[in-house]
């Protein structure tokens, strides 16, 4: 069958998701509508039975905490559960509208019902696997083994976190003594371990400080550095899944000018691996993961240091996919939690070559954007169009031509439109205005990989070009954030699957 483009309004033929969300949320995310439309193929295939949400909930509306109540007073466990991490938050963070939740399909048939008027947006984590089929269960942290630790008062009690992927307590970096026998990490939570074995956290596993340092210790029994057979005996510790391997870095003690010890208190997170067709590219990040690794930290950085303590998170898994303007989830979810005092975040910045991803645009009638689409591509490449937060009424129509040069139609606001052949969409426009990942307007253009791996679709490479039309009578300022994956990963296509977790 010959390409061809198809066009249509986006709340219509989108069951079950993005048509029922389309009709219930305030603002819809645009790539939940993306997915809906490829039927999850650059994902690894429809989500079975959880997946992760990130919800802000409606200002005046209900907190985290109790929305998670809800959940479990209304016994609707079976499509919605939420980690302790928000069903018992410490005091200052009860008063807290952003949360994550992992549903079921069904979750979005509720969104018209029982869900009606609670939520001010919802963004469905794309980018990570979800966690199995858990329940909501009470944090019970565990006081005997979990013990206080002295804080420095001329820091001003500060607890360090640090969340990552590639997160190892195995680190020479990371310890307290000068033979690596101890570490620094009071608490590790590794999101990986399918495992399940963190009570209240819904996924993953978690090693107190004493555990970690008995692995340690039988690892370095001489106090010599790791060989390779002591490495894989940790890394296979108990069947979990791995911890990354440890660095090389020669131990050292550490000390101030005045003498004293400057080493803190630390907190990990091993964030959970994003899939492989994600995890590179340009699309939405694992926020989910991200807000309950900072929640994580705060909590256990007040179960620690009590409720003076103040936790400095390095949250290291930011890439280019938000518009960095405050607007987005992930990142009014971490003001909010700032505001609270609680914690202070620390994000990485420099790691895109913003030169060959972003553009600035002024439409006065029309401009014309370039796309640049290598052929070995193995993720999918999005382009987002983003406008300013203060247009009220966004008057700008896109027009997609392909290297075939089989252009679409002109799409405006409400409309989406898909480019097939053979029944496989290979380009996705989805011109809603307003949606979940931020405050202005956005328009998303979506493509499928440009390789084909086994019956995946390929999209052709080479120059699109996208064209924005202005309707109105002023000049209208925009950013377009173009991206294609640099360099192919021969990690699986597929998400992993989890058994079951806390289920009590």
């Amino acid at each position: 069958m010959s390409p061809h483009w198809e066009i249509g309004a986006a709340s219509d033929g989108f069951e079950p998701v993005a048509q029922r969300a389309h009709a219930s949320a305030t603002r819809l995310d645009p790539y939940i509508v993306w997915a809906n439309l490829t039927h999850y193929r650059d994902l690894g295939g429809i989500p079975r039975g959880r997946v992760p949400v990130v919800i802000e909930l409606k200002q005046g509306g209900d907190t985290a905490r109790q929305f998670a109540c809800a959940i479990e007073r209304n016994g609707w466990q079976d499509w919605i559960w939420m980690s302790g991490l928000y069903r018992d938050p410490p005091p200052m963070l009860e008063a807290t509208r952003f949360c994550t939740a992992y549903v079921t399909r069904e979750f979005f048939a509720h969104l018209g019902t029982d869900l009606a008027g609670r939520f001010e947006r919802v963004t469905e984590a794309l980018a990570s696997a979800a966690p199995g089929d858990a329940r909501i269960h009470r944090m019970r942290p565990d006081h005997a083994t979990l013990k206080p630790v002295p804080l420095r008062e001329d820091l001003g009690r500060v607890i360090v976190g640090v969340c990552e992927e590639g997160l190892s307590f195995l680190h020479r970096r990371y310890a307290e003594d000068s033979f690596g026998t101890m570490t620094r990490f009071q608490c590790f939570w590794n999101q990986n371990d399918a495992a399940n074995g963190a009570k209240g956290l819904g996924y993953g596993s978690e090693l107190l400080k004493g555990r970690m340092d008995a692995i340690l210790s039988d690892a370095l029994p001489s106090g010599d550095a790791p060989h390779a057979a002591g490495d894989a005996r940790v890394y296979r510790l108990d069947g979990a899944t791995v911890v990354e391997r440890a660095g090389r870095y020669r131990s050292r003690t550490l000390k101030s000018e005045h003498g004293h010890d400057p080493l803190l208190p630390m907190i990990g997170v091993q964030l959970r691996r994003r899939n492989r067709i994600m995890r590179d590219a340009f699309g939405p990040v694992a926020d989910a993961d991200m807000l309950d690794a900072v929640r994580y930290v705060v909590r256990r950085s007040q179960d620690i240091g009590g409720v003076q303590s103040h936790s400095l998170v390095s949250l290291n898994a930011a890439n280019a996919a938000w518009r960095p303007d405050g607007s987005s989830p992930i990142e009014a979810a971490l003001d909010e939690l700032t505001d609270t005092g609680a914690c202070s975040v620390v994000l990485p910045s420099g790691n895109d070559d913003l030169s060959r991803s972003r553009y600035a645009l002024s439409i006065s009638d029309q401009a014309e954007l370039p796309w640049t689409v290598r052929a070995d591509c193995p993720a999918p490449s999005f382009a987002e169009i983003w406008f300013a937060r203060d247009v009220a009424d966004l008057g700008v129509d896109l027009q997609i031509v392909p290297p075939d040069d089989i252009e679409s139609p002109w799409l405006t606001r409400g409309e989406i439109g898909i480019y097939t052949r053979g029944g496989d969409v290979l380009c996705s426009v989805v011109h809603l205005g307003r949606g979940a990942r931020g405050d202005g307007h956005m328009i998303l253009v979506a493509l499928a990989p440009s390789t084909a791996r086994g019956k995946m679709r390929r999209a052709p490479c080479s120059r699109w070009i996208i064209r924005l039309r202005n309707n109105g009578c002023t000049s209208l300022s925009a950013q377009a954030w173009l991206q294609c994956e640099d360099a192919a990963d021969d990690a699986p296509l597929t998400t992993p699957s989890h058994p079951r977790g806390d289920d009590h």
